[in-house]
């Protein structure tokens, strides 16, 4: 589905001269530098989307040639800022998301909220027979609105519990009164974090559960592992209580009485626009939801399916594997022992020219490189589709996209 032409924060531009260097360094050994030239493109102006400050709405307005696609019946959200959430995304409705290191268009992989009531101890909770927390349904929550739940700690208490099998669960909790932190234990199975957040700041909180724990969440001043009994009384906010299957949280996902799934987000340009000749020069710069070592399965960062090229981010133990690669060829070029942290933002540029391929990387932790390899190169046909940060199916990791530029 195409969506409408850029209004704000998304532009199509003219470039002038590449930002890289001009000699290639790092990585396997290189053949050229970048003032030579292997058969370049036919001159076009560059095609340039940024994401910025998406205005009030928090929507994106895609241009013409970039097309997004959510089919998600159920009202989706997004965090807008490192205590912000913004509730009530639409079907097709491009996610604007700040965690705090600058703003991208969420693209996420298929998630399943677990808990069938994510509001707090509320009905289908259940209740601690003693040393209970009180609770008050009605408080203040990071979108703005009355659905947190007050839980009034007296120190050494249990607040109310929802057993929910998964293997990360994630909250949005803020301390409302207490002499200091910290305030109590954010816990699912036997895993716990301390909520010792500046009071009256939301925060969102994530525990990961190993396999065999039960899975109960909670909050709870009562001591848990080696950590001790915390016996100041305390205040706090809870809001948006959500269980995945997964090695990071997904963007909150509301239920309220069965598990709720948000589908892939979906991005895509036609090859008339990335490859009209045949070929093509692409600068992506994502910012992953996951470190190096949460990733689990490869990433494709485009994916011509039809012609079977695609350059990726391959998972790996001992770091990342950045891959430009066309099935069955014996010569891919590839770029290893990459790492990077949870929202670090990463720079890719591919080069896939007449008589030259290149791949580069930049602002990794570790492993930024550029390598290229001399050659003819066949073209790419023009019945395919390139997907972004993903394929046919959506991300198979979660990433925001931060800018695109295609030549």
């Amino acid at each position: 589905m195409r969506a409408g032409k850029a209004k704000r924060a998304l532009w199509i531009v003219a470039l002038g001269a590449s930002t890289f260097g001009c000699q290639i360094v790092g990585g396997l050994p290189s053949e050229l530098s970048l003032d030579d030239d292997p058969g370049s493109l036919p001159p076009r102006d560059a095609l340039i989307w940024e994401a910025t400050e998406p205005g009030p709405e928090m929507v994106y307005t895609m241009p013409d040639w970039l097309y997004y696609m959510n089919r998600t019946d159920t009202p989706r959200t997004s965090q807008i800022g490192p205590n912000a959430l913004r509730m009530g995304y639409q079907k097709n409705e491009p996610r604007p998301r700040n965690v705090g290191t600058g703003w991208g268009l969420a693209m996420e992989t298929e998630r399943t909220n677990l808990n069938p009531r994510s509001q707090w101890g509320g009905v289908g909770w259940q209740a601690p027979l003693e040393q209970g927390m009180g609770t008050m349904q009605g408080g203040f929550d990071p979108a703005g609105g009355m659905e947190g739940t007050l839980l009034i700690n007296q120190g050494n208490q249990l607040s109310p519990f929802a057993p929910v099998e998964g293997s990360i669960a994630s909250a949005w909790i803020q301390a409302v009164d207490g002499e200091a932190p910290p305030f109590a234990y954010f816990a699912y199975g036997n895993s716990f974090t301390t909520i010792d957040a500046d009071k009256g700041v939301w925060k969102r909180l994530e525990v990961t559960k190993p396999a065999g724990d039960a899975g109960v969440l909670r909050i709870q001043s009562q001591a848990i592992g080696d950590a001790p009994a915390i016996v100041s009384p305390s205040t706090l906010l809870a809001f948006g209580a959500q269980v995945e299957v997964g090695t990071y949280p997904s963007s909150f996902l509301p239920t309220t009485g069965a598990p709720a799934l948000r589908e892939a987000d979906l991005l895509h340009v036609d090859m008339e626009t990335l490859a009209p000749s045949g070929y093509f020069d692409v600068t992506i710069r994502y910012a992953p939801h996951y470190a190096q070592r949460e990733q689990v399965v490869d990433q494709d960062l485009v994916a011509l399916e039809d012609d079977s090229i695609f350059f990726r981010m391959k998972a790996g133990a001992m770091g990342g594997t950045l891959t430009l690669l066309k099935v069955g060829s014996p010569d891919n070029l590839r770029i290893e022992g990459l790492d990077w942290s949870r929202d670090q933002e990463l720079e890719v540029r591919v080069q896939y020219l007449p008589n030259r391929r290149l791949l580069s990387i930049k602002g990794a932790t570790k492993g930024d490189a550029t390598v290229s390899k001399l050659g003819p190169v066949e073209p790419v046909g023009k019945d395919s589709t390139a997907w972004l940060l993903g394929d046919n199916d959506g991300p198979q990791e979660s990433v925001d996209l931060r800018y695109l530029e295609i030549r």
